[in-house]
């Protein structure tokens, strides 16, 4: 899956993917007034799902698991 992004390595790979659903979530919370934060908060929620993904990648690449 999304195999045009294994070209920046795992760990880049899941945390554009993380940063997407990131952006994902917020927009579904903003839709369900779940949270009504201003857009910094959206950001820190959207870099924090990213990172937290790229680390996932990482720990993956680290174990020998390529996708």
């Amino acid at each position: 899956m999304l195999d045009g992004l294994n070209k920046f390595g795992l760990p880049a790979k899941y945390g554009i993917v993380g940063f997407i659903a990131g952006i994902a979530g917020a927009f579904i919370a903003q839709m369900l007034n779940v949270h009504d934060g201003d857009a910094a908060s959206y950001l820190t929620t959207m870099v924090a799902t990213g990172v937290g993904a790229a680390i996932g990648g990482w720990i993956r690449q680290r174990r020998g698991m390529t996708n």
